[in-house]
């Protein structure tokens, strides 16, 4: 869990929140990390997230992510 503890973005996609230790990684990363869940419903843990985007990750994630390099920050969800 070290790289969690000093990234800067913590996406998370289509998890259930269920199955540790993947479950915890939020809670971890979102010490200092900004958190961002992907899934087509809220998990488990969602409200642990600063974000959710709800959706197909096929479409929300390219999404995000073109925003994401086309401003050089964090887009508003």
């Amino acid at each position: 869990d070290h790289e969690l503890r000093w990234c800067d973005v913590f996406l998370a996609i289509g998890t259930s929140g269920n199955v540790y230790p993947a479950a915890g990684f939020v809670q971890v990363a979102g010490r200092k990390a900004h958190t961002v869940e992907f899934n087509l419903n809220r998990s488990e843990v969602s409200s642990k997230f600063q974000d959710r985007i709800i959706g197909p990750a096929s479409q929300t994630v390219p999404d995000w992510v073109d925003r994401f390099l086309e401003n050089g920050n964090i887009p508003n969800v």
